[in-house]
């Protein structure tokens, strides 16, 4: 397995490697249907123990690499990243990302912290591609990874719903020339 430093920083948040101890906080996240309204997991909350399995393969696993979001002032956990579906040989990854604290959302936080998340996928994976799936409904996840670089690589039409309806899933790709140097700085 890789070696990774323990804690990726930024100015205002750092990602430090999931830890057991914060599954039932992730847990509760995944269970409320604010959190995930706007997330593909949305309508199927896990139960703890389906949680801590899922955490516990992950922690061995060879193809993905998780992460708490924290704040840089207090250290408070406010969400959590990950990129996984790693296939090192050719050098792609798919990123995820979700700040669980509604009060941390809509300020930067989550633009900072995939900003950071990218970088370990380019500089310590080494990776080529990096991608992503976002529901059409999520305007502000789909702005905050455009200014990270993502660009648009696709859509599923319809291939999600929420709240009654049909909504497309995007797809949206970044090339390591296409990660934008500040967009760390947002928050």
């Amino acid at each position: 397995m890789d070696i990774l430093p323990h804690v990726i920083e930024a100015r205002h948040v750092f990602l430090a490697p999931e830890r057991r101890d914060n599954v039932l906080l992730y847990w509760k996240w995944a269970n409320d249907r604010e959190v995930t309204r706007l997330t593909q997991g949305y309508g199927r909350a896990p139960s703890l123990e389906a949680m801590e399995a899922s955490y516990d393969k992950s922690a061995v696993a060879d193809d993905v690499r998780r992460f708490g979001i924290h704040l840089m002032s207090t250290g408070d956990i406010i969400g959590r990243c990950a990129l996984k579906n790693l296939n090192l040989i050719v050098g792609r990854g798919e990123a995820s990302i979700l700040i669980g604290d509604e009060k941390y959302r809509g300020h930067g936080y989550g633009t900072e912290a995939m900003h950071l998340l990218c970088t370990v996928g380019f500089d310590m994976l080494e990776l080529h591609t990096i991608f992503l799936t976002v529901l059409a409904c999520n305007p502000g996840a789909v702005a905050s990874y455009h200014k990270v670089g993502f660009k648009d690589a696709g859509c599923l039409r319809e291939a999600s719903s929420r709240d009654g309806k049909r909504v497309d899933i995007l797809y949206m790709d970044l090339l390591r020339g296409d990660l934008v140097p500040d967009a760390e700085s947002g928050a």
